[in-house]
């Protein structure tokens, strides 16, 4: 007479596994097995339930502002803005230095020309040329005060740029064939 040995339920131990799942390989008693399928079928439900949030995503029409890259974007303005504004108050503070500068120069060379003019009128000595020549120079220091000729404001085109281009580039996978399946 020949003996068998009972396999044992895998999950258990105690009693024979009597039934063997397909997925898993595993052997399980009855009880074990009823278990094991509640078990799948709650994953079951878990690939449900992401299935219908994916969906609906899918569904939803794109909201302005809401996607990473889009968030992306808006971060890189934003930084690219900080630093336009923080050149442009270094540059302000340098060109309030040089107008400042600027103004105690033609300060003084008004001072000068001041003098010649008072000089010449308390001593009556002047003529056309004198006249036609403080004038001269007083339209010149004008046009100083109005567009100083000290400083200007230039690109700088030999350094690289200080903020970086972005762009949008698509990029081509090979998707995964989804296969067709009821939902």
């Amino acid at each position: 007479m020949t003996t068998t040995s009972k396999v044992q339920c895998t999950k258990c131990a105690k009693n024979a596994g009597i039934t063997t799942c397909d997925g898993c390989l595993a052997k399980f008693c009855s009880r074990c097995f009823i278990v094991h399928r509640q078990d799948l079928s709650k994953e079951l439900d878990n690939v449900v339930y992401e299935h219908d949030i994916l969906k609906q995503e899918l569904e939803m029409p794109n909201k302005n502002n809401s996607h990473h890259s889009l968030k992306q974007i808006d971060e890189w303005k934003k930084d690219s803005v900080d630093k336009i504004n923080q050149l442009a108050d270094q540059c302000r503070t340098d060109i309030v230095r040089l107008l400042d500068k600027n103004k105690n120069q033609l300060t003084d060379s008004f001072r000068k020309i001041s003098n010649r003019v008072r000089k010449g009128r308390d001593d009556e000595d002047y003529d056309e040329r004198d006249l036609s020549k403080w004038m001269t120079e007083l339209k010149e220091l004008k046009d100083e005060l109005i567009q100083p000729s000290n400083f200007r404001i230039e690109e700088d085109k030999h350094r690289p740029p200080w903020i970086q281009k972005i762009r949008v580039t698509e990029e081509f996978h090979n998707q995964a064939k989804v296969e067709d399946g009821k939902w």
